[in-house]
């Protein structure tokens, strides 16, 4: 099975302060092992290190901290994919098409991305904002 992890599932993976992490985790680690194939897109980096730096933890994760999360524990598993200009054009038309409008364009750039790489399954926390992208052929669920 081809996944591709969204920046929501990404970081409470790697943060045990989250709620989330103990399923995110579980997923990341499942979905990296066997006859799976994990990817993420470039983009989702530069959102994990943005969340990472910024989350109001009682722990703040440091700068140097955040880079070295992103290395090993995500890039050391997760396929990272750039983005081609036909992801932006796709994801531009998705949102303008569909009316949505602001950060529904990252989300729009994502589904592009996974559709492009014949992804299977997208997991993701944001469910809502995942299917209102109207992602082709693909599986959107939760870890």
């Amino acid at each position: 099975m081809r996944v591709y992890f969204d920046t929501s599932v990404l970081v409470p993976a790697v943060v045990d302060q989250l709620a989330n992490h103990e399923a995110a985790f579980e997923a990341l680690l499942n979905h990296t092992a066997g006859q799976h194939r994990a990817y993420c897109s470039t983009h989702a980096l530069a959102e994990c290190y943005a969340t990472l730096t910024a989350v109001p933890l009682p722990r703040r994760i440091l700068p140097g901290e955040a880079r070295q999360l992103i290395q090993e524990s995500i890039l050391g598993r997760v396929t990272a994919v750039p983005h081609t200009a036909d992801d932006y054009a796709h994801a531009l038309a998705r949102v303008a098409d569909a009316g949505l409008t602001s950060g529904a364009v990252y989300d729009a750039l994502h589904v592009c991305c996974a559709e492009r790489m014949s992804i299977d399954r997208i997991l993701t926390y944001n469910l809502g904002d995942f299917e209102r992208c109207r992602p082709r052929g693909i599986l959107i669920t939760a870890p």
